[in-house]
């Protein structure tokens, strides 16, 4: 097999293994929102009285596990291609 088709067919995995990481390289799922916590003081300017913690939610896509197994996929199915055609060359 050609170095070449090789290299093209893990270009999907890469992409989607690069994303991963740049997410955070979660184990999880998929999530579409993102927590945010933040202490806030029970009484204005007097922390020593005590915090709670405040949760805001915001709208954010960050990739799971899925995100390289997808590109996994879609690099055996582009290697599948690159080597069908070049069996139906060879006959």
């Amino acid at each position: 097999m050609n170095p070449r088709i090789i290299s093209i067919s893990f270009i999907p995995f890469l992409i989607a293994l690069c994303v991963w990481v740049k997410d955070g390289a979660r184990l999880g799922l998929w999530q579409t929102s993102v927590e945010d916590k933040k202490e806030i003081p029970i009484v204005d300017g007097m922390p020593e009285l005590g915090t709670q913690t405040q949760i805001i939610w915001k709208e954010q896509f960050v990739s799971g596990i899925e995100t390289p197994i997808f590109g996994l996929v879609g690099s055996l199915g582009v290697f599948t291609v690159f080597y069908l055609r070049k069996l139906k060359k060879s006959k």
